[in-house]
């Protein structure tokens, strides 16, 4: 079993008030790797408002991840004012003022020259600049750094035997670079959306959730192959080491939203299931990918996955019916397991949510499959260890302990807490790490 952990690049602690791509996150691919941990997985990276998954390119990186400590190591900056340490971040724009006292400093050099030749890079660069009234080079300049500063963190990340899973949100956001360049791929009337996105009534949500993303129009994308969505997989490819694909649902049947209505009055509509695939893997393996397939899916919809061998996707607080003691989902080899996602309770969260008869059953249940720990969060990890599962990845909070106050976001809802919690520090986690590895030995043995 490969064994991986969940934490976004916001979340990381930092100085500045949101985790980047600086000191701390070399730091956290050390303890990955001081614990033989196969995988980081993080939530998507590109530019974005706040939510990850609506972006507003899938090409540019989010300018928040811009470390001022590498920054002034280039000489570009003075020492950047650290902030009070808290565990919400600080979406402002504080980092600005040092972004264009960097860009003053900045000379442009063949390679940064090399790089602002990129399309997509441009097209991002004109639609922030429109919005902001700075200039196009400067947007440029800054996904420049960005870029390089990724890709200095990949590379160090494999020296250290640790594997990178990306995020690739299913939609862009309507206010985005895709949308004003695009805007031909998408279902729009008038450049003007009619439907949206979203997802019917399952276990996330009893209403169904509203997403309000502008919907492809598959129709028009296969007449040229699907070439605008390849581009962005082979950027994705170039990107990480594995590439989890956000609503795989969505490529089988996708639902589909008018725009006045709520979730419960969409419909499902056909996806362009092995066409695009089969296009896909004409220039990279079905064994790069793990696919969402969670939330309330269809029997083709599990056929299409099968089809490319793509591992099933587990979420334990699914799966365990706590009031029959057992678990609905049958244990197999190819699939990814979790205790939990971005989208869930923290693994104590859910414990605390369920009933004291919920709770006793879940109890004798873990007891019964040799998972005796007191702590909560410690037997329900063990009992992802003893799945048949190839991977097992453990979201930070789980492997700590902490309670849904530590919850990344809640899916369907507008909330100041979603996207916002970050460590301190790392003290704790490692403590924690050390306890995770004594259950890992125990399956070890």
């Amino acid at each position: 079993m490969k064994i991986g952990i969940l934490l976004p690049i916001f979340s990381l602690p930092s100085a500045y008030g949101i985790g980047d791509f600086g000191k701390e996150t070399r730091e956290f691919i050390d303890i990955l790797s001081e614990n033989k941990i196969d995988y980081w997985e993080i939530l998507p990276i590109h530019a974005c408002e706040i939510s990850p998954y609506s972006p507003s390119s899938y090409y540019a990186l989010n300018e928040n991840f811009l470390s001022l400590d590498q920054l002034q190591a280039l000489g570009l900056i003075k020492k950047a004012a650290p902030r009070p340490k808290k565990s919400r971040i600080h979406y402002d724009n504080y980092k600005e003022t040092y972004f264009e006292e960097a860009y003053r400093s900045f000379q442009p050099s063949l390679e940064f020259l090399e790089f602002s030749k990129k399309v997509e890079i441009q097209e991002y660069a004109k639609y922030r600049s429109e919005k902001t009234g700075k200039e196009e080079n400067y947007y440029l300049f800054l996904q420049y750094l960005l870029e390089k500063e990724w890709q200095d963190l990949l590379a160090y990340a494999h020296q250290k035997n640790v594997q990178i899973i990306g995020d690739l949100p299913i939609y862009p956001d309507f206010d985005s670079a895709e949308i004003k360049f695009h805007s031909s791929y998408y279902e729009l009337e008038n450049r003007q959306r009619k439907y949206v996105s979203g997802a019917s009534p399952d276990y996330f949500n009893e209403e169904g959730q509203k997403w309000g993303h502008p919907l492809y129009d598959f129709h028009r994308m296969k007449v040229d192959h699907y070439s605008y969505l390849l581009k962005r997989y082979q950027e994705f490819l170039n990107r990480f080491d594995k590439i989890r694909i956000d609503h795989f649902r969505a490529f089988d049947t996708y639902y589909k939203i008018p725009i006045e209505k709520s979730a419960k009055e969409g419909f499902y509509v056909e996806g362009p299931g092995k066409d695009f695939f089969d296009q896909l893997f004409t220039f990279t393996t079905p064994d790069r990918f793990l696919v969402e397939d969670l939330g309330d899916i269809r029997k083709e919809t599990e056929q299409l996955r099968d089809y490319y061998h793509f591992c099933k996707m587990k979420i334990m607080q699914y799966t365990i019916d706590c009031k029959e003691e057992k678990d609905t989902y049958e244990d197999t080899e190819n699939m990814v397991i979790y205790t939990g996602n971005h989208d869930n309770h923290t693994i104590v969260g859910w414990y605390q949510n369920l009933s004291k008869e919920e709770q006793i059953g879940l109890r004798r249940f873990l007891q019964e499959q040799d998972c005796r720990e007191e702590e909560i969060h410690l037997a329900c990890i063990h009992y992802c260890l003893k799945s048949k599962a190839k991977y097992a990845i453990f979201p930070v909070q789980d492997i700590m302990g902490l309670e849904d106050d530590a919850r990344i976001n809640l899916p369907g809802e507008e909330v100041e807490a979603n996207w916002s919690w970050k460590l301190l520090d790392f003290e704790e986690f490692r403590k924690s790490m050390k306890v995770f590895q004594e259950l890992r030995n125990l399956e070890r043995r």
